[in-house]
């Protein structure tokens, strides 16, 4: 309990201090840093608290995204899901940012602000294996 608070410190400040970022995929638009997407590091859906191995993981790539949405000048993939009657939209950003291969996702509920959603490490499988980038891909 002591470390997911330590955590939740940690975020927050992180999400204090960059509180909309221009991201080059959406030109006219600001990508907001809020609360929901906070709450998604730590709880899946349904409230369920993800595992803290998990939350650490996510937590300890916040800097790395940054740097991937102020430099990304496009996205690789774009869903769009109906809940409840509303359109929420999610685009994913993928890149290789300080050695590590990493996804963003950001959210979209109707026609809301475009919000940091989550990120992960983004794996590959290269001649059969699974991987996540260290090094240059090209050398895998």
């Amino acid at each position: 309990m002591l470390k997911t608070k330590k955590l939740k410190q940690k975020a927050r400040k992180f999400f204090k201090i960059h509180k909309v970022v221009k991201c080059p995929a959406f030109p006219k638009e600001y990508v907001v840093f809020n609360s929901k997407g906070l709450s998604h590091l730590f709880y899946e859906g349904g409230m369920r608290a993800r595992p803290i191995k998990e939350i650490e993981n996510r937590i300890s790539l916040l800097q790395r995204g940054l740097k991937l949405l102020k430099k990304m000048p496009f996205y690789q993939e774009e869903r769009t899901l109906y809940y409840k009657g509303i359109i929420i939209h999610y685009w994913s950003l993928e890149g290789v940012v300080d050695e590590r291969r990493i996804k963003v996702i950001i959210r979209q509920q109707g026609k809301g602000k475009k919000c940091f959603w989550s990120v992960i490490p983004s794996w590959r499988k290269i001649d059969g294996k699974i991987v996540n980038t260290r090094s240059d891909l090209s050398k895998q």
